[in-house]
């Protein structure tokens, strides 16, 4: 009797923290917490999330990173609300509550953890690259192409279905971008980022983000602008500086961190180059993950290197997928049902576009029929950067409602084509790869 009791106890206890478990995660999903408590079960719950979707790449052979941004569908808010309606709507005999679970309320917070997965991704990346090899004649040529043929078809595609001029070329601004947040972990992945074609992608990526940003400059100069030519050059100074001078000052930073061992302190300063260079790169308006790779570029230099790899490797598993997740939860269904069609049509002419331009020069740069369409593909996802554009051009009314629905729509169905199409390549292409 003593023994059914003493194992009697520690399971009852055990079942009424189950329920008081259950009862807090109601609250939180249905229910009024205090934001600074919230904010724990959001990122509690989207870290479980993330080991959610890494059993489910175990069993259902897919990309993590498709994976996670599916899953960020799930969750988005739109989805939520068109599945709460359809269960509500069956009448099931349960005391469901009016309103939709709410399980992300505080999006500014989570949205400052997904930048930071970007920053850390593009930072790992850039630590396997040389600064020499970034700025070559083969990744200037893809980067041109990337960015020209994509702003001509955007700006007649919508001239041709009725769009005005600012409209049209707020468009083609938006298909130049390139997002390779994706492109990079799914290459990361399958272990090909010291391939010549990853680095290609990579090297135009990064020359595509300061082309990009001229032309999003001359677009706003040109649509909501007085016309002068003081901005774009404004523009074309702060990056050509930014770019040079983080590279010159980067020389004093890794003498100073190889004079001794790698100390805690030393590994702050490390976050610290990568954190500032990410906001300088923000501020200017190139993207912050231009500044982090940079910093990676330049700590690739250093006889640390391996030690900074292990320890931003705990940052990697805890920001990364959040970054993927909130990737998918920035899509609208309500958007993508309503305009279908030009949807549907934008996304296919943005992936052409970059495949044909990207893939065309990469031909010319003599890599295989293959590689360059790995090329094209990879360079693709407009990602947030697209959406920046879109954002930009919402908030300065030059682009209506409609409008910056079907190009964020756009951006991100761009960017979750990626995943399954470069995929299935990489598995194709044992043999032709060149590492030259």
């Amino acid at each position: 009797m003593k023994q059914f009791i003493d194992k009697l106890i520690p399971l009852t206890i055990v079942a009424i923290f189950i329920l008081l478990l259950l009862s807090i995660v109601r609250i939180s999903i249905f229910g009024e917490v205090e934001p600074e408590k919230h904010i724990y079960f959001e990122i509690v719950f989207l870290l479980l999330l993330a080991v959610t979707g890494e059993l489910a790449v175990i069993y259902l052979k897919q990309p993590s990173v498709m994976i996670l941004m599916v899953l960020g569908i799930l969750i988005s808010h739109s989805f939520l609300v068109m599945e709460w309606n359809f269960v509500r709507s069956l009448n099931l005999p349960l005391a469901l509550p009016v309103s939709p679970p709410e399980i992300l309320r505080f999006e500014n917070v989570i949205n400052v953890f997904a930048q930071l997965g970007a920053v850390i991704l593009l930072f790992k990346v850039g630590l396997h690259n040389k600064i020499e090899g970034i700025f070559k004649l083969d990744n200037l040529a893809v980067a041109i192409a990337g960015v020209v043929l994509p702003f001509i078809v955007g700006y007649l595609y919508a001239t041709t279905t009725g769009g005005n001029f600012a409209y049209s070329m707020f468009l083609g601004a938006a298909l130049t971008a390139t997002s390779v947040g994706v492109t990079v972990a799914l290459l990361k992945e399958f272990n090909m980022l010291e391939e010549r074609f990853a680095k290609i992608i990579i090297g135009a990526a990064v020359i595509d983000d300061v082309l990009g940003l001229l032309v999003l400059s001359f677009v706003i100069n040109i649509v909501g602008g007085d016309g002068s030519i003081g901005p774009l050059v404004t523009t074309f100074v702060s990056a050509a500086v930014f770019l040079v001078g983080s590279v010159l000052a980067g020389d004093y930073f890794i003498q100073y961190l190889d004079r001794k061992e790698m100390s805690p302190r030393r590994f702050l300063l490390v976050l610290a180059l990568m954190l500032m260079y990410a906001y300088v790169a923000e501020y200017i308006k190139l993207s912050a993950i231009v500044g982090a790779f940079l910093a990676g570029v330049i700590l690739n230099r250093s006889r640390h290197i391996k030690e900074i790899e292990e320890k931003t490797y705990g940052l990697e598993l805890l920001f990364m997928p959040i970054f993927f997740i909130t990737l998918g939860m920035l899509v609208d269904v309500n958007a993508l049902a309503e305009f279908a069609v030009p949807i549907l049509v934008l996304s296919v002419l943005a992936i052409l576009s970059k495949v044909i331009a990207c893939g065309a020069a990469s031909l010319w740069a003599k890599l295989s029929t293959k590689e360059s369409l790995m090329i094209g593909i990879g360079m693709a996802p407009r990602g947030e950067v697209a959406l920046i554009v879109a954002s930009i051009g919402l908030t300065t009314n030059i682009l209506s409602a409609s409008q910056y629905s079907i190009i964020s729509a756009m951006a991100l169905l761009t960017t979750f084509a990626v995943p399954p199409l470069l995929g299935r390549l990489v598995k194709q292409k044992p043999e032709v790869i060149s590492t030259q």
